[in-house]
Parts: C-alpha cells; sequence; structure tokens
C-alpha cells in the first residue's frame, strides 16, 4: 500500500538526483496521488503508478485513474485493449507485468521459459512501452536467472519491482539488464522514528545505482 504520509515524506525529501517517484492504487486518498503527483512534476520529476489491486474491476479502475492524475507510467495487469487505449501521444506509458501473479502482496508464478515467452510477445505489442518483473517475490527459481532470461527475449526495457532491499540485488539487476527498479518498504521504514533516513537511503540507493 502506499503510506499514508506520502506527501509529508516527499516534500521532507532531498536528493537533487532523483528523477522518478512511484506509489500504488491501494490504500492512496485520490487527492493526495494529485497532490504527490503534481509536486513531483513540479520539481521535474516523473511518477510511475504501480495497480497493486488486480481484479478485474481494481484495474478497469486503476487505468482510469492513471489517466485522472496524469502519471506518466503506468505498470498493471497484462490486457490488450490497454495497451490500445494508451497507444496515444499523451498518454502515460504502459509497461504490464510480466509472467503470472497472484495475492496480495503479488506473488510470481511462472518459470523462465514462460516469462520469456510472454516477454517477447508483449515486446512486440503495439502499446508496450515497457514491463515489469517480480523475481523476488518468488521462491522456485533464481532471481538473477529469471532477470537474465526477461532481458534476454524482451526488446522493450524493464523494471524491477517488489523485495528490492540492497547492494548485492542492485547489482543483479544491473548485471541482468533491467532498466530501473523500485525500492519502497527498505527505503521508508524507519521514517517515523528517523524522518532524515529516507534522504540518506534514497541518496545511497542512487549511489549504488550509479
Amino acid at each position: 500500500m502506499t503510506i499514508p504520509d506520502a506527501v509529508d515524506v516527499y516534500e521532507k525529501l532531498s536528493v537533487d538526483e532523483l528523477r522518478i517517484i512511484a506509489f500504488k492504487d491501494v490504500g492512496i486518498d485520490p487527492q493526495m496521488a494529485k497532490d504527490l503527483t503534481e509536486a513531483a512534476h513540479a520539481d521535474g520529476r516523473s511518477v510511475l503508478l504501480e495497480l497493486a489491486d488486480m481484479s478485474d474491476a481494481g484495474q478497469e479502475r486503476g487505468y482510469q485513474f492513471a489517466l485522472d492524475l496524469g502519471v506518466d507510467r503506468v505498470i498493471g495487469a497484462w490486457r490488450p485493449d490497454v495497451a490500445q487505449t494508451f497507444a496515444g501521444s499523451g498518454k502515460p506509458e504502459y509497461w504490464p507485468f510480466v509472467g503470472s501473479l497472484s495475492g496480495s502482496p503479488l506473488v510470481l508464478a511462472s518459470s523462465p521459459d514462460e516469462l520469456a515467452a510472454e516477454a517477447e510477445r508483449l515486446s512486440a505489442t503495439d502499446g508496450v512501452r515497457g514491463m515489469c518483473l517480480m523475481p523476488y517475490r518468488q521462491s522456485s527459481y533464481d532471481p538473477v536467472l529469471l532477470m537474465q532470461r526477461t532481458a534476454a527475449a524482451a526488446t522493450v526495457p524493464f523494471v524491477i519491482a517488489g523485495g528490492v532491499r540492497g547492494a548485492e540485488q542492485i547489482t543483479d539487476i544491473a548485471g541482468a539488464g533491467a532498466w530501473g527498479f523500485t525500492m519502497g518498504g527498505a527505503a521508508l521504514a524507519d521514517r517515523h522514528d528517523d524522518p532524515a533516513s529516507v534522504t540518506e537511503r534514497v541518496s545511497e540507493i542512487i549511489r549504488l545505482s550509479r
């Protein structure tokens, strides 16, 4: 879920190199989402919305929410109609999840071969600008293998989400050829006890990425 104090945390964040912020559709007040999006855009940053409600109704609401907010990228379930809708200019970039996902938080249930096949298919689909992979949200396969197989098959960029917590993972993600990754809980965990910790951790994440 998106943290309830997202705008306050964002306003206190002091990291010049930060270029993208992300939040989820679950647990966020629409006005707060609007304020957060506008604040990020005013600061010259782009905004990514992840649709965590995987129900059909939730995805329908989420994609309309993305259009209403004017975010720059949206991650959600694969839907051909959404790819067609978002293919036009001025629309958010559509980055569907690759692989079979279920539960809350989402859990990946696809094999390396299945991921590679889907990554190849999605890459060739009009309106798909990127993909989202969750290799750390499963325990059946080596996450690095899943990233490598996806990278080998994909011709659009892909982002890693879910469970990214430290330097070793960041090194693996970069080595596998991912476009980027999201980090939520690991960066925000101590914000109540130590508000400065968010700036410190995000700065360290950017240093490691660089």
